[in-house]
């Protein structure tokens, strides 16, 4: 750290996705950008670990916007190595004896593979996702990557156009609501839906029904990158160091300095001190202003703040996941009714029915193990996640489940090695082949792990806090740190925890940064997607 300079204009706190996003448009704008992470690697959740020169991506997996994120764009990243893949077939959901619903993102194709199970509800499902489409294209990814209107302006904006009056009227509904909206008859492709909308932990009982729209368009564009999720992290560090951003990794930050109530400056770990004209902060509500501020500070700058920081939710589901590095491919039995289900991304296992859908939910919610959820094999779209040069045939897949925080039948590090084999049995239910393949190596992540792992994911939460209605758009996390400002002068908010909110969306970066250079009085070399122009002329952004 001696080499660091004492002054710079911005200081970032965290080198997530979305710290490595506002350090790269803010260094590439002129501004003197220093960001400091206390891993000894960035990157966050976009974890690649290789073992046996199988490469395992212990956390985020797949990447749901990447065919319209800004960034992308903007820094091409494509040419600091990050590239990706957008299977076609996007998910099957598996049946117990042997047949398979696939969902394309090609929403005639899914029409043809559903018209299997129900003529009428394929015809209905090519009307309902054109729709859901128009929604999504035109309202809810323009809001990703802008700033969120106030709740109630947003509302009376919203009037003022058809697809904002359907966007209102889906928001007072729970997924289930909308759902049922939706008419399907088929109980198959309702629990899908239901499940893309809810398998990273969306509860479908609470409310903001318009998300399940927005989830079943996304896990049906999925996006697989190239040598692992952690060449998005990789590309985004290349871009920011390039554009002249200084970026210090095994720098933990432990405390926010003001000067009153105006934030000045940051200390490190190693008691250094360094000092900027912006701070910006990527950690969670409780340890940016409870442990990084303080109570005295917050309580002078807002007479609001600590206590909205204090009724902040954590998710009431992680996740529980195992990879496995194998001999050879899954093979599934559903292959042989629907040949499109061994390319299809994600296969869905064990729920077969809304009931088994709601079942499992709840389950994990009282606390309990749920055998059921997805498998990916990720070989299938990038062959050199395993040393196949080595080992042909080898392949690196993964099983994911929703699961309790606090288990109830003890503690995770002594479950999690019956867990697998249960995992590895169900699956081998629905492909026969993994009960003789080799397991060369394995890795287990639990809820437990997560948080170990990643701080501000506390109780495993994967978003940096529930997805509620007082948790969302303006409300994210706080009216009063809603537009990526707080009442902390110079101190500004970008995490997972601010509105977007998080699934690698660099949405919370890149919409700070705007903030921050124009409050800088930098010019932004950057301009806005069309679609989100296009958007504001209809009032569907601010």
């Amino acid at each position: 750290m001696a080499n660091l300079d004492k002054n710079y204009d911005v200081i970032i706190i965290g080198g997530g996705p979305n710290g490595l996003t506002a350090a790269g448009y803010l260094a590439r704008a002129g501004a003197k950008t220093l960001l400091l992470e206390r891993h000894h690697e960035g990157g966050g959740g976009l974890v690649t670990e290789e073992f046996s020169g199988f490469r395992f991506n212990t956390h985020a997996k797949l990447m749901l916007m990447m065919d319209c994120m800004p960034p992308y764009a903007d820094m091409q990243l494509d040419s600091w190595g990050c590239r990706y893949v957008i299977p076609d077939a996007a998910i099957s959901l598996l049946t117990r004896d042997g047949k398979a619903l696939t969902l394309y993102s090609d929403i005639e194709k899914s029409a043809k593979s559903i018209a299997k199970f129900s003529p009428a509800d394929a015809e209905r499902y090519v009307g309902v996702m054109k729709d859901w489409y128009t929604i999504v294209n035109e309202a809810l990814i323009p809001a990703t990557y802008s700033l969120p209107l106030p709740m109630l302006d947003m509302v009376v904006s919203y009037q003022k156009s058809q697809i904002g009056e359907v966007v209102n009227e889906m928001a007072e509904e729970t997924f289930l609501e909308t759902l049922d909206a939706a008419g399907f008859e088929n109980d198959l492709l309702n629990a899908a839906l239901l499940f893309m909308g809810t398998m990273y932990g969306i509860d479908p009982e609470d409310g903001l029904g318009f998300l399940l729209p927005l989830y079943v368009n996304r896990v049906l564009h999925s996006a697989v990158v190239l040598s692992g999720s952690h060449q998005l992290a990789a590309s985004l560090s290349r871009f920011a160091n390039k554009s002249g951003a200084s970026l210090e990794r095994a720098a933990e930050v432990t405390k926010i300095l003001c000067d009153g109530t105006k934030a000045v400056g940051v200390r490190l770990a190693s008691g250094d001190e360094v000092f900027a004209k912006k701070i910006i902060t990527t950690t969670d509500p409780e340890m940016t202003f409870l442990d990084l501020v303080g109570e005295e500070v917050c309580n002078a700058a807002s007479p609001t703040l600590v206590a909205q920081t204090k009724e902040w939710e954590w998710e009431s589901t992680s996740l529980f996941n195992v990879h496995f590095a194998l001999s050879e491919r899954p093979v599934y039995t559903a292959g042989l009714n629907d040949p499109d289900v061994d390319r299809s991304l994600i296969k869905v296992m064990g729920l077969e029915s809304v009931d088994e859908v709601m079942a499992h939910i709840k389950k994990v919610k009282a606390g309990g193990f749920s055998l059921a959820g997805s498998g990916m094999t990720f070989t299938d779209y990038d062959p050199m996640q395993a040393p196949v040069d080595i080992e042909p045939g080898a392949a690196v897949a993964c099983f994911e489940t929703l699961a309790p925080y606090e288990n109830s039948e003890g503690d995770w590090d002594d479950l999690q090695e019956g867990y697998t084999k249960q995992v590895r049995e169900l699956w081998s239910q629905y492909a026969p082949n993994l009960r003789d393949a080799t397991v060369v190596r394995q890795y287990v992540n639990h809820p437990k792990a997560i948080e170990a792992k990643l701080p501000n994911m506390k109780r495993g939460s994967i978003k940096h806090g529930a997805y509620l209605p007082t948790q969302m758009l303006s409300n994210r996390p706080n009216p009063d740190c809603s537009s990526y400002r707080t009442p902390i002068e110079n101190l500004y908010v970008a995490g997972a925890s601010v509105w977007p909110g998080g699934m690698v969306l660099l949405g919370g970066g890149y919409n700070a940064a705007g903030v921050v250079a124009d409050d800088l009085g930098v010019e932004r070399w950057w301009s806005e997607p069309d679609y989100v122009v296009e958007a504001r002329k209809k009032g569907l952004v601010g």
